[in-house]
């Protein structure tokens, strides 16, 4: 059956926003800043700049790439501009490493959690590849982009994908998370330093994945991927008998936990890799790392 009309319109009208998105993205920082003052310094240029904003606003943009992209969307009501990744996201380049690491560990039919989703971008790519006879669970407890995330597993059609607004520890109970003004840099009050741009401070849920597995609320994964800014050693040890019984691949991000995380893998008889140089490890800064049951464990 050939595209209607109103479907013709809306794919003319993603490919533009993916364009505009390109093209500002893809403008140094500075430059950026500069021409954002710039427009906000008059009425006339405000008035455009609400026109523009509204605009893009009203329907998803594309990402584009071809290939795991093709037909991916994401909606545009939580993915402003400025947003941390928004130009990699719309390019399908986001963090290629880990993007590598799940197609080499993920397979169709299998089970992938996405931990600190954010607006959901690994948990598009991860519906992609499980396929419809797989399962995907996005834990992320900022609720504007747990919004995200399920704005965008609803305008996939990923009926394989769930998200769950809560985040992932050692123990079953309760935090304090830290919502910083750019929603990617949000953390728990134990986990880092106290970023400079906090906003607001939310008492969230905190659940173990070795209790939600243990409870048969989840199926056992099979890769899993930790992007928390800095909370990935308590996760991991709330993981501990998941991974004994179950044995996934972990794609972590590491923030500052370099020597802790290589220590627990190294106990956990898992072997880790540095996804993003040569360097060991423990001796790199902030790197994306994937680990793997060491065989004959």
């Amino acid at each position: 059956m050939p595209p209607s009309l109103r479907q013709l319109r809306h794919e003319v009208t993603g490919r533009m926003r993916n364009r505009a998105t390109h093209f500002i993205t893809g403008l140094p920082e500075e430059r950026r800043c500069a021409y954002a003052r710039r427009l906000q310094s008059n009425p006339a240029s405000r008035a455009l700049l609400r026109i523009g904003a509204s605009w893009y606003a009203r329907a998803p943009v594309p990402i584009s790439g071809g290939g795991l992209y093709d037909l991916l969307y994401v909606d545009t009501t939580g993915f402003p501009l400025d947003h941390a990744h928004a130009g990699l996201i719309v390019r399908g380049t986001l963090e290629l490493s880990v993007q590598e690491a799940l197609r080499r560990t993920l397979r169709r039919g299998g089970v992938f959690y996405d931990i600190g989703a954010n607006v959901g971008f690994f948990t598009l790519v991860g519906s992609r590849i499980v396929g419809e006879s797989g399962r995907v669970i996005a834990f992320e407890p900022v609720p504007s982009c747990a919004r995200s995330v399920a704005r965008n597993i609803e305008l996939n059609g990923f009926e394989q994908a769930e998200i769950r607004e809560v985040a992932v520890g050692a123990t079953d109970g309760e935090a304090t998370l830290l919502v910083v003004g750019e929603a990617s840099w949000s953390h728990m009050a134990s986990a880092r330093e106290r970023h400079r741009d906090v906003r607001a401070e939310v008492d969230v849920t905190v659940v173990s994945i070795d209790s939600l597995v243990a409870a048969g609320t989840i199926p056992p994964p099979d890769v899993l991927k930790i992007d928390t800014e800095g909370a990935e050693i308590e996760i991991v040890e709330g993981m501990r008998e998941t991974l004994e019984r179950h044995g996934p691949a972990i794609i972590c991000e590491l923030h500052d936990t370099n020597e802790r995380f290589a220590a627990l893998m190294d106990e956990l008889h898992y072997r880790a890799t540095n996804l993003d140089g040569p360097e060991p490890i423990s001796d790199a800064g902030p790197i994306h790392v994937l680990a793997q049951p060491r065989e004959g464990r």
